[in-house]
């Protein structure tokens, strides 16, 4: 265990109701290291338990305050801890939460620019396969019907009767 440092503070006396005085230095907190709480409030215990035995409980008691002061510090200095924690995890979930949406959205593209193309494709062949159909279609019609059509008999009579009377006007 660490020793409690030696200062060059006034010494400090305070006085009881007996008149016996009692010398303690007093401990300025906001200079204790941080990183070394547990050694000073074991110390200060240790200093605590003496002095109830010598029977100097002014100095027990005074170190006991001290504890308690201690104690305070040290829970700041853990919420402190456990906020700064807290913090960095939520800015890494965030980081992390950000980093998986964009892996999605790459994804997401991705196969939305390979359906669009399989769409494309998709649509261009049936275009042509259309086109090819309509090209065999009109080469059976053109097969299967004369480009020339064969006038009925009723137009062929109407049209013999025209030439007679052309004829006969002549």
């Amino acid at each position: 265990m660490a020793k409690i440092e030696k200062r060059n503070e006034p010494i400090k006396t305070d006085y009881l109701s007996t008149g016996t005085s009692l010398t303690t230095r007093t401990i300025d907190f906001s200079r204790i290291n941080k990183d070394k709480i547990d050694e000073y409030i074991e110390l200060m215990k240790e200093h605590q338990i003496n002095c109830v035995k010598v029977g100097n409980f002014i100095e027990a008691e005074l170190a006991k305050q001290r504890v308690i002061q201690l104690k305070k510090i040290k829970d700041k200095k853990q919420y402190k801890e456990a906020k700064l924690r807290q913090s960095v995890d939520r800015k890494n979930f965030n980081i992390l939460k950000e980093k998986e949406i964009q892996e999605y959205k790459k994804e997401f593209d991705n196969k939305y620019i390979e359906e669009i193309t399989k769409l494309d494709n998709m649509l261009n062949d049936l275009k042509k396969r259309h086109e090819q159909e309509l090209t065999e279609y009109f080469t059976n019609f053109e097969k299967n019907y004369p480009k020339e059509m064969k006038p009925s008999n009723e137009i062929l009579k109407k049209q013999n009767q025209l030439e007679y009377y052309i004829k006969n006007e002549e």
